[in-house]
C-alpha cells in the first residue's frame, strides 16, 4: 500500500494530468531528450550534459540490458563526470496495471518498483558526482548496495522496454519528512539512453541520502 505522501503525490499527478506538479510552473514532467541521431553514442556521455534551466537531468549510456525472472529489466548504465567513469545498475519492475486514476479521466498507469544498485567503485564515483552536481555537501564515500523506490509509469510500457521510450516517476519514503524524495527515470532502449531527472530541487539532499551507504 503506498504511503500517504505517495498517495498525495499521485493526487497531484492527477490534478495536472502529468504536468510535472512542482518542477516548473505549468511545465511538463521531463520528457526523454532524444539525441539527434537514434544510433547509440560511441562513448559514455558526460552525465551532466542534459542539465538545463537550473535542473540537473543526468544522462547515461545503457551498456547492457538483461531480463531477469519476474518481469524485471536490469540496465547497466555508464557515463563520465569530469573525465572519470561513473555507473550503476538500475532494475525496473515488476510493474502491474493500476487502472484509471479517476472515473472521469480515462488515464491508466502502471505501478511497480525501481532499484538503484551499486556495482562498486564506479557507483561510488557516481554518487560523489551526484553530490557535487546537486551541491548537497554530503561528501558521501560510497553508494548503498541497493536503494528501492516505489514507481509509477508516466509514458510507455515499463514491462516491455523494447516497445519504445518509457518515463517513470520514482518515490522514496522512509516516513521521515527529511528523507522523502521524488525523481524521474527515463529509458530509451533503442538509443541506449537512460536519464535520471529531477522532480524538484528541494529533493536533492534526500536523493543523495537515499543512495549513500550508512
Amino acid at each position: 500500500m503506498p504511503s500517504a505522501r505517495i498517495l498525495a503525490a499521485l493526487a497531484c499527478l492527477l490534478a495536472v494530468v502529468l504536468a510535472g506538479c512542482g518542477r516548473k510552473p505549468g511545465a511538463q514532467a521531463p520528457a526523454i531528450n532524444a539525441p539527434e541521431s537514434s544510433r547509440p553514442p560511441a562513448a559514455p556521455p558526460e552525465i551532466a550534459s542534459g542539465s538545463e534551466d537550473g535542473f540537473h537531468d543526468l544522462v547515461f549510456l545503457i551498456r547492457e540490458h538483461r531480463r531477469l525472472p519476474g518481469g524485471v529489466h536490469a540496465l547497466h548504465v555508464s557515463g563520465t563526470h569530469r573525465g572519470r567513469p561513473v555507473g550503476l545498475t538500475i532494475e525496473i519492475g515488476p510493474f502491474k496495471p493500476a487502472g484509471a486514476l479517476a472515473k472521469d479521466l480515462p488515464l491508466s498507469i502502471d505501478t511497480g518498483a525501481v532499484v538503484y544498485r551499486s556495482t562498486g567503485a564506479e557507483s561510488d564515483a557516481f554518487l560523489r558526482a551526484l553530490d557535487g552536481v546537486y551541491g548537497s555537501g554530503q561528501n558521501p564515500k560510497a553508494m548503498r548496495k541497493e536503494t528501492r523506490f516505489s514507481a509509477v509509469s508516466l509514458e510507455g510500457d515499463p514491462r516491455d522496454l523494447a516497445k519504445g521510450p518509457v518515463r517513470i516517476k520514482l518515490f522514496h519514503d522512509t516516513g521521515r519528512d527529511a528523507d522523502y524524495a521524488e525523481l524521474f527515470t527515463n529509458v530509451d532502449l533503442a538509443a541506449q539512453r537512460l536519464e535520471i531527472g529531477e522532480k524538484d530541487q528541494e529533493y536533492r539532499s534526500a536523493v543523495v541520502r537515499a543512495l549513500r551507504a550508512r
